[in-house]
Order: C-alpha cells, then structure tokens, then sequence
C-alpha cells in the first residue's frame, strides 16, 4: 500500500519544532501512480490551505529565515499620517523642468521708450539720395571705387558670416564704402565663388592715410581685413573717440557710460541723426555670402544704411565742433594697422607680360633643400619670382608643364613660392614683396597667414 502524501511531506521536509496544526488537505490532488512519491506529494499542497495557528507564537527555524534579511531587526513603525490641512510634499524636480522661472522682461527706460518714437533711419529718404550700387566683379569694383570722392571723408563698414561654433568666423564677405553722392557695396566671396582678387583699387584706397575713413568700432574690423585679406588699413577715424572731443557733452557718463572709447554705432545715429538705426538680428547675421544677395532688399538695405549714417554722423560731429569752436584734427589723431615688415619696396615692380623679358637666372636643386622639402617646382616658381621679376600672370603661364592644359591657378603659383621660402629659409626675399604677391589670390592669404606672422613675429605683437 502506497503512503499518504502527509507521511511523504514530513519524511522530505524538516519540520521546525512544534509546527502549526494544518487543516485537512483536499483530496483533488490526489498523485497517480505513475508519478514520483515527492512531486505527487508537492502537488498535493494546496496554496489555498488555510493554516491554524496556535495564539502563542514561536520561532521560526533558522532553515526557514531569509539569509539577506537579520533575524532580530524590528520593524520600523510608519509615521502618523499627516492632518488634511498639511500641505502636500513637494514632487520631485525633473532634469526637464526650469529650475527658476523665467525673469519678466525688464520695463524699459525712458531713454529706450524715447528711441523707439524716433522715425527709422533710410538712407533713401535722404535728400538728395545717394546712389547705392552692388557688385562681386572685380573690374566693376575697381572702377566704381575710381569714381569715390579720393579727397574724402568716408565711412567704410564690413559684414561676415558668423558660425556658433568655436572658431566659426567666416572672412570678410562684404565691403561697403560711401562718399557723400554714392553707396558701394562689394561682394568679395559667396558660398560657392569669390573674386580672383581682393580689388587693387579698394585696397589702394583703403591704405591711403590722406583719405579718411570713419566707422564705429573700425579699428577692430581694420584689424580683421589684414587678418583675412592681408590689407593694411590707415585713416581710421573711430566715431565715438571723435564724439568725445566734438561734443562738450560726452563727458556725461548717462550719455557715454563709463569712459568707453567705443560707442554703438545706433547710438550716435540716435543722438546725432536723431533716427533709429534698425539692427534686427535676423539680418545682422544672415548669411552675407549668398550667392543671391543681390536680390535680398533686406540686407542690401542693412549694408548700405550702415554705410551711409557713419558719414553723417561724421559730418555732424565736424560741424558741431565747429560750432563750439573746438578745434578739431582727425588726420593727425587717426589709426591704421601698419606692420614694417610687410611694407614693400618703394620701387617694386613687377615685369609685365607685354615687354621683352630676360631669362630667369639658373639656380641647383641640392639635395639638402630636397630632403627639406623643396620641390623641383618650388624652386622654379621661386626663381621665375624673386630672380626673374615676372608678375603673377606672366607666372601662371611660364610656370605650366603643359601648356596645352592651361595656365596654372594663381593660388597654386602663390604655394609654390611660399613652400620654397618655408622649407628653405636661407633664400633671399623681400616679406613685402611676398605679401603683394599673396595678396595676388583671395584665398591665399588666408592660407599664409599665420606662416606670414612666424616669419615676423616681431612686427606682430
């Protein structure tokens, strides 16, 4: 006869002294003969049994505590619940949520409230209307830039692309110079072109030192244009140095701030002009290397506006002045960017393509300029430059292997030259004259440049 399932049960499980008394097991688990003695008695334990225990507590056999749980810890009491006018615990702060709300915009001044009642500065409403004329050809440039009062003032401004990201300033992109009947507005480089050349005409003018060039904080983009374009600016008239000495009022610090040499260029439009000078961000740093900018109105008529008022925000200083008798003299008070060391020869000219040129003097490739780097090709183009005095296009033709594949690409002519000086530094050069040819490409001072101030770190502190 088979044992019951209770007799398995207590055979194959150690029972803790003086166990709790069970009720009757049911019987519809009852085993079949073909399974084992235990399952058959495991299965026969029914969840739903309901266990009688004694009104007296005992231990617990230590087979039967958790080993992850201490035996003798208390456990602890929860906190009285809290009275229905207690104020909920605060919620947890997602990473999400704004730690502080937003500031409220502060009220603005009575000076900001003045401004903005002022009419919008438009160089259009001007009477009579200068001209504003756009351009990315190099020839046209020059000529209109030919056609600029030389004797001066004028106000020259600049704009560039401005990436968020470190490192993220673009080149100049766009120049615009203006005299008193003209706006010019030159486009040197797009997203997907850019001139030959910085214009030989708007560099000339923009180094000459008898022509006055005013603007706001211009010394600083004079600063960038021979960082970007290798162009030494001179003439510079900072507008708000010039206020300072014109106006008896710019000693007022709630006019001026705290002493600051430069003045926003709204700013003295509001006070001089007594116009407001739009400076709506999304078009202050647009993308002013389109390729389509000439039809953008928008920004045409930021660039132009910010021309234009500089010069008469001059004029009005010179007359005001004028008019409390201060003697005023921009000339001998204003700025350049100047390096020695990059001026060139007074004398320097390069042989023309239309005259008779003489042969490029021999020079040996050694193998001591191999093993520094010096090309065959360096070497030549130094020779056909510094010993031969041909020009930049005389260069491009000679210096081509194949002259059935066209001339070579001013920027490849310029590599050459500077690749031969910078791996054989005892060659004999003019740093001037090298940087007149650099200047020869647009981009290729962009490239030198930092070469350019190693060469001469002196001159650049």
């Amino acid at each position: 006869m088979s044992k019951s399932p209770l007799s398995l049960v207590s055979r194959c499980r150690p029972s803790p002294p003086s166990p709790p008394r069970r009720a009757p097991m049911s019987t519809a688990n009852v085993p079949k003969a073909s399974e084992s003695r235990i399952l058959a008695a495991l299965a026969g334990m029914s969840l739903t049994d309901t266990v009688v225990e004694t009104s007296e507590p005992r231990p617990v056999h230590p087979f039967f505590r958790p080993t992850t749980t201490p035996a003798a810890k208390p456990r602890a009491t929860a906190p009285p619940l809290k009275s229905a006018t207690s104020l909920p615990a605060p919620a947890k702060k997602s990473s999400l949520t704004r730690v502080s709300p937003p500031k409220a915009p502060a009220a603005p001044t009575a000076a900001e409230l003045a401004a903005a009642e002022l009419p919008v500065y438009d160089y259009k409403t001007i009477n009579p209307a200068p001209q504003m004329r756009f351009t990315r050809n190099e020839a046209d440039a020059n000529k209109w830039v030919a056609e600029l009062d030389q004797k001066g003032p004028l106000s020259v401004d600049f704009e560039w692309v401005v990436v968020y990201r470190k490192g993220g300033v673009r080149p100049i992109s766009l120049v615009q110079v203006a005299d008193a009947r003209s706006i010019l507005v030159i486009q040197l480089r797009t997203s997907n072109s850019s001139m030959a050349r910085f214009p030989l005409e708007l560099q000339r003018l923009l180094e000459n030192p008898t022509v006055l060039k005013s603007g706001a904080n211009i010394l600083a983009d004079a600063k960038k244009l021979f960082k970007d374009y290798g162009v030494m600016m001179a003439g510079l008239v900072e507008l708000g140095a010039l206020a300072r000495r014109a106006d008896p009022a710019s000693t007022d610090a709630k006019v001026w701030g705290n002493g600051k040499r430069i003045v926003a260029l709204a700013k003295l439009v509001e006070r001089y002009l007594h116009k407001r000078l739009r400076k709506d961000n999304d078009v202050r740093v647009s993308n002013w290397e389109d390729p389509a900018l000439q039809r953008n109105e928008a920004q045409l008529e930021y660039a132009a506006n910010d021309a234009y008022c500089g010069l008469q925000v001059y004029n009005q200083l010179i007359a005001l002045a004028k008019a409390n008798d201060i003697t005023l003299d921009p000339i001998s008070t204003a700025t350049r960017v100047h390096h020695a060391s990059l001026v060139p020869p007074p004398l320097a000219s390069e042989a023309s393509s239309h005259e008779t040129l003489p042969p490029v003097p021999s020079m040996l490739l050694t193998p001591a300029m191999e093993s520094a780097g010096v090309a065959p090709q360096h070497l030549r183009a130094y020779r056909h430059w510094a010993l031969g005095h041909r020009d930049m296009d005389t260069m491009c033709v000679e210096l081509a292997i194949r002259p059935e594949a066209g001339a070579l690409a001013r920027g490849t002519v310029v590599t050459y030259v500077v690749s031969a000086i910078k791996h054989w530094p005892s060659l004999a050069y003019d740093l001037g004259k090298l940087r007149v040819l650099i200047q020869t490409d647009l981009k290729s001072w962009e490239r030198h440049f930092e070469w350019v101030a190693n060469v001469a770190p002196e001159d650049f502190k």
